[in-house]
């Protein structure tokens, strides 16, 4: 495993690529129905589309929950980035409370309708966003444990 710290300009990618993932969190579960309507139901359109046939295996599979889902990973995958290998079960922690944040707020804006079920799917997009950085992390590692010279087969003599 490498200990090579990230630096500046990747921390700060990482941090600015977050900022968006919470932006757009908040903008699509805390914005006006008005605002996000015509693009939540063009999503949830096509994901019924796509998703008919994989959705039909499973018995609460639906449109609505795969948007909760999808729209967590890229958070859960850019904290995961932020707080590094050892940290990563906080990238979870953490989409699980911005999602039971979003949901309490939800209670006092006209026209949205907070569901517990929401928090759950969130969190579960997060997660996935984590397992995706901590899988490509280990894939890497291996790589490059595997190509460190002292690991190559020395010349007999």
């Amino acid at each position: 495993m490498s200990n090579t710290a990230p630096t500046a300009p990747t921390r700060a990618a990482r941090a600015i690529a977050a900022a968006l993932a919470v932006t757009a969190v908040g903008i699509l579960t805390l914005g006006p129905r008005a605002l996000v309507a015509p693009a939540r139901g063009a999503f949830l359109s096509a994901v019924d589309a796509a998703s008919a046939p994989l959705l039909a295996w499973f018995p609460y599979g639906d449109a609505e929950r795969v948007l909760n889902t999808i729209m967590f990973v890229p958070l859960g995958a850019t904290i995961a980035l932020l707080l590094g290998r050892r940290w990563w079960p906080l990238a979870i922690l953490g989409g699980f409370a911005l999602s039971a944040c979003v949901e309490y707020a939800q209670r006092s804006i006209p026209g949205r309708v907070p569901d517990p079920a929401d928090v759950l799917w969130n969190t579960v997009g997060a997660a996935i966003g984590v397992i995706v950085v901590t899988a490509v992390r280990l894939v890497c590692a291996a790589v490059r444990a595997l190509a460190r010279p002292d690991r190559m087969p020395q010349p007999t003599r």
